[in-house]
């Protein structure tokens, strides 16, 4: 957050000087114009993209990853995308496009890597694990953008529309559902993350913890797993508009969640001692649904405070950002 302060300060103070420069005689809305242009490289959003992919087996289809880097000033953001190609002409074979949770569309760059999946499914099936987006592309500018695209096998097609502010404060997303008729019956977005960072997998303890505005739940670090005694799980209030989530024992990778409650979603944190799953359920009818991910490198207090300071800014963006250059 004192980066975003930092950078404001800059771009004012580069307004100025750039107006004296100008001159009283250059207060025409052309010269406000040129003025934009000069600005745009310094201010705006830049993308570099990184692609490999595996050679194919007899059994396996190619695995291919892109990397979308987008850079504004010091922060860097970077959407994943991780697949098997197992569709013509790439491959004939029966194989899963995303083989295991480590694989789909996630984030990376300082604590966004602990937003680790994503996935849409439709009436209980895993599209992003069925098969490899269609179409993906990337810009930068005044915004950095990304969109992945579906074409669903009943018809119609799903598309994941990423876009990426100036400053690096958050990454938005917006799902667009054009189906054949009749639609899904079920519509539902799984989101993966690890607050606190990966921890527990190399035997370091733990401490989840995920709350909303009306409700909250934790893992302790002694928590026993048994079957009269499952791993909590926090049901969201309709009117609950964000999660924040983190660990007690870490301060890295607290994370927090954003979400439009007119779009009705049911929803529902799936806590354990390492990987937490949300699990929001939208009415069938639902065409058009928007997220908010965000992340902090601070101590939990006072990520929760800069995340709850923020909200107001960050509602507003979410419902007003571009998806699309």
């Amino acid at each position: 957050m004192m980066f975003n302060t930092r950078q404001s300060s800059f771009r004012m103070a580069l307004v100025l000087l750039l107006i004296q420069l100008a001159g009283p005689a250059h207060a025409a809305e052309n010269d406000l114009e040129a003025l934009r242009q000069l600005m745009g490289p310094i201010l705006g959003v830049k993308l570099e993209a990184k692609t490999s992919k595996t050679e194919p087996k007899e059994t396996v289809p190619p695995l291919q990853n892109d990397e979308w880097n987008y850079s504004s000033g010091a922060s860097v953001m970077t959407i994943r995308y991780s697949r098997y190609l197992n569709q013509p002409p790439h491959y004939t074979g029966s194989y899963p496009s995303l083989a295991n949770g480590d694989m789909g569309v996630g984030f990376n760059g300082g604590p966004f890597q602990f937003w680790y999946g994503l996935r849409v499914l439709l009436d209980d099936k895993d599209i992003l694990q069925a098969k490899p987006a269609n179409r993906c592309e990337a810009v930068g500018g005044e915004y950095g953008h990304l969109r992945l695209v579906w074409e669903l096998e009943a018809g119609g097609k799903l598309t994941l529309n990423f876009t990426v502010p100036e400053g690096g404060d958050g990454i938005y997303a917006r799902i667009d559902l054009e189906p054949a008729t009749p639609g899904p019956t079920r519509i539902q977005v799984q989101l993966t993350c690890y607050p606190g960072g990966f921890g527990p997998a190399h035997n370091m303890p733990s401490h989840r913890f995920a709350k909303s505005a009306s409700t909250a739940a934790d893992v302790p670090a002694d928590f026993k797993v048994t079957p009269e005694n499952p791993y909590p799980v926090l049901p969201l209030a309709k009117s609950d508009e964000w999660v924040f989530y983190g660990d007690r024992k870490s301060s890295i990778g607290t994370l927090g969640l954003l979400l439009n409650p007119a779009e009705e979603p049911t929803s529902q944190v799936s806590l354990s001692n390492y990987g937490v799953i949300t699990r929001l359920t939208y009415p069938a009818v639902m065409r058009r649904i928007h997220l908010g991910f965000f992340a902090f490198s601070l101590e939990n207090e006072a990520a929760e405070k800069a995340f709850s300071a923020g909200l107001d800014t960050r509602r507003q963006t979410l419902r007003s950002i571009p998806f699309g250059p």
